[in-house]
């Protein structure tokens, strides 16, 4: 067996080494031909054996020739020139000593740890000690009788797989980020920290590029905000960032001279640029310890989280933009809404003075009218009356899409609210040949709603149904349906192609919305209903077949 096997030694054959060495220490003592034997079995292991006096410093009483590999002789030890405690690495010494303090107090007969030693040309390498405690009769320590193993070959593949799993941590996190942030600073930040927990740096920043105003502004930091810029200007023959492809793609390390204290040192600077789609949109600028060396797999990793970042701060600023864009479409749906509002108030007052009159002409107060004169007036009493639903539908409209509309939830009577809606739709369906129909049981149940707002609600739609129709029949059936009643509105008309179906729904929505269309109206009516139907947690929907009529349907919970 060579020593590359020795070293790579699993755990099992680790633990049967042990329990063989450990079965045999009395033996060793007492048997000078058992000792040879051993010896000669362990010089040829991976492992090494030690003799320590309880003293300060553990010196070595006996150590087997295989200590070598550390770059000692047995005499080095056993001469009393080279205490153990001075070759374990500095950074592990108060930890070994704390452990062995500890099992010393606890009583315990055995103890293991993990630590690193110096061999003697200064390299490092990592060991697993397994120690006896022998005690004197009074339980003081005498001696400590231990087993040493080079770990260094799994240690450093434990440590490139930690790396590894950093490195990968670092990739995901930076993915993730640029997936689901869209706001530029935070992401930034995070950023930042997550590079933070790749290197080791006294300082980093995040610029953002603005390429109208040719500067290069400070976005995140981490470290003190004094030591980077706020921002970098150029002009325009300096153009740092013109030509893309003149630009490394690679990470830059550069070094500069700065004043720290009372001297001048020297101070490693990591850049690199961030790209989206073959523009740079900005660069990280990183203050390097003094004690970090940056490897070739840091910066790929670097690289890799640069092309991250650079597309998800251009996505941050196409959302930033459109949110701008938003904003102030809002501030004008909202001025739309404000003059829908003003205007219905002030077509409003005129339109009540208009149809009042109109019907007090029709009630012969001022005299009784002729037959001509009396249907012109009914013409003018069912046209104010639907513009004044129209006015109605408007100012509805503007006060609920600003929150300011107030409903007034009471103890409906359903077949009440039904027939006042079918009365008004023969009253305005003026010389059209149409018939009406209900079925409405006495047995339905009221429900909780405005019914100012329902009635407002079934007029537009039996005001949609008459309006394709010359002639023909409209039923309004309701069922009591478990939770919720159901109303449907039954009309034998022209019906709505199948394609258009899914649309009615919307506002200012028209089937036909040409300038020549046969029909009026302004497509608030059926998105008006949807509105109300909504806020009462119900649902509407319909069903069209063109050329034969169209059934909307309507539930309401009880």
């Amino acid at each position: 067996m060579n020593e590359e096997q020795d070293i790579s030694m699993d755990i099992c054959g680790k633990v049967d080494l042990e329990s063989i060495l450990k079965q045999s220490l009395e033996e060793i003592k007492d048997s000078a031909e058992t000792r040879v034997r051993l010896e000669s079995i362990i010089n040829r292991s991976p492992a090494a054996i030690f003799f320590w006096s309880a003293q300060e410093g553990r010196p070595v009483e006996f150590v087997t020739e295989n200590v070598e590999k550390f770059g000692y002789t047995e005499e080095d030890f056993v001469s009393g020139t080279l205490l153990y405690h001075n070759i374990l690495h500095p950074d592990d010494r108060d930890n070994v000593q704390k452990l062995i303090d500890e099992a010393a107090a606890e009583g315990k007969e055995q103890f293991n740890c993990e630590y690193r030693l110096l061999t003697e040309s200064d390299d490092v390498r990592w060991v697993y000690e397994s120690t006896l405690i022998e005690r004197n009769a009074d339980q003081s320590i005498s001696h400590f009788y231990g087993i040493i193993f080079d770990i260094t070959n799994r240690k450093l593949a434990e440590m490139e797989i930690a790396n590894n799993e950093r490195d990968i941590s670092v990739l995901y996190s930076a993915v993730t980020l640029a997936s689901e942030s869209l706001d530029i600073d935070d992401l930034l930040s995070e950023i930042l920290m997550e590079i933070g927990d790749l290197l080791d740096i006294d300082a980093g920043g995040v610029y953002i590029i603005d390429h109208d105003k040719r500067e290069a502004n400070l976005r995140a930091h981490i470290g003190p905000e004094d030591d980077l810029a706020s921002n970098i200007s150029y002009s325009k023959e300096e153009d740092m960032f013109k030509n893309v492809a003149d630009l490394p793609k690679h990470a830059i390390i550069s070094e500069e001279v700065i004043r720290k204290d009372s001297r001048f040192v020297t101070r490693s600077n990591l850049t690199f640029y961030l790209y989206s789609r073959d523009k740079v949109v900005g660069f990280v600028l990183l203050q390097i310890s003094d004690d970090e060396s940056i490897n070739e797999k840091n910066i790929k990793v670097l690289e890799h989280v640069g092309k991250h970042i650079g597309i998800a701060i251009e996505n941050a600023q196409l959302f930033e933009k459109t949110q701008g864009d938003y904003e102030d479409l809002r501030s004008v749906d909202k001025m739309k809404n404000e003059f829908f509002a003003n205007l219905s108030h002030e077509l409003k007052t005129p339109m009540i003075s208009i149809k009042g009159f109109s019907e007090l002409l029709g009630e012969g107060k001022f005299g009784p009218l002729s037959i001509e004169q009396k249907r012109a007036n009914d013409a003018v009493v069912r046209n104010a009356e639907k513009l004044r639903s129209l006015i109605d539908s408007l100012l509805y409209m503007s006060m609920e899409k600003e929150g300011k509309y107030k409903y007034n939830f009471t103890t409906v009577s359903v077949r009440r609210f039904i027939l006042n809606s079918i009365e008004v739709a023969r009253a305005q369906m003026g010389a059209n040949n149409i018939v009406f129909k209900e079925e409405v049981p006495d047995s339905i149940p009221n429900i909780c709603g405005d019914e100012e707002r329902l009635t407002t609600a079934l007029n537009n739609i039996l005001d949609n149904a008459v309006k394709f129709m010359s002639e023909g029949e409209v039923v309004i059936s309701v069922q009591d349906e478990a939770d919720y009643i159901h109303i449907r509105v039954k009309d034998n008309g022209i019906g709505i192609p199948k394609d258009k179906v899914d649309k009615v729904f919307e506002s200012f929505y028209q089937v036909d919305g040409s300038l020549t269309r046969i029909h009026g109206g302004t497509g608030l009516g059926l998105h008006v209903s949807k509105r109300i139907v909504d806020v009462h947690n119900g649902n509407i929907w319909l069903k069209s077949l063109e050329g034969f009529g169209t059934t909307v349907h309507i539930t309401l919970p009880k």
